[in-house]
């Protein structure tokens, strides 16, 4: 019986280093990967779940495309839990925050786009970007919160904890939302 490969599908970038981080991701969980917005994209083959961290436009839109129909990493199983383990005293988000599901983690959260904004944010000793890639969008956050001395948390896909993770809810996600045989 020949089963379908995992796809890990990302939103793609002009910036090559988010794109080559996403697929040292897919690699080092033992997924495929493909992009909405860069090559390769995402044909329609295999068990493509979208990997984003919160809802957006950009995650809908992968969802609709997507073969396993899962929520954004923010309602996985564990990924709060992960990002809580961290320690980090700021979450610094891509925004904005339409849907109230980041605020409603209950971490100190601040958006590069939306409120509470990243510009008027505190300064703290310890953030954490939570963005997939050293891509465009980690990029602007350590210029924009740069005005603060924090130690920035690597992005996940540099965080062996977060691979780990990713590692062991893959499973979980695909029980329970990948298509099922007739």
């Amino acid at each position: 019986m020949h089963l379908p490969a995992v796809i890990l599908l990302f939103h793609g970038s002009r910036d090559r280093q988010h794109n080559e981080q996403a697929k040292a991701l897919a690699e080092a969980v033992g997924a495929g990967y493909a992009f909405m917005e860069a090559e390769p994209r995402f044909a329609g083959e295999g068990l493509a779940i979208p990997l984003f961290v919160a809802d957006g436009e950009d995650y809908r839109r992968a969802l609709a495309a997507a073969t396993v129909k899962s929520p954004p990493l923010l309602k996985w199983p564990g990924f709060v839990d992960y990002l809580r383990s961290l320690g980090a005293q700021l979450y610094i988000f891509h925004g904005p925050d339409t849907t109230g599901e980041i605020k409603a983690a209950g971490m100190p959260v601040a958006f590069l786009y939306g409120e509470p904004n990243v510009d008027m944010a505190p300064c703290v000793d310890v953030a954490a970007p939570v963005v997939l890639t050293r891509g465009y969008i980690y990029k602007k956050i350590q210029e924009r919160y740069g005005r603060c001395k924090a130690k920035l948390f690597p992005p996940l896909a540099e965080q062996p904890g977060f691979i780990k993770y990713l590692r062991e809810a893959i499973p979980t996600i695909l029980k329970h939302y990948a298509p099922q045989p007739l």
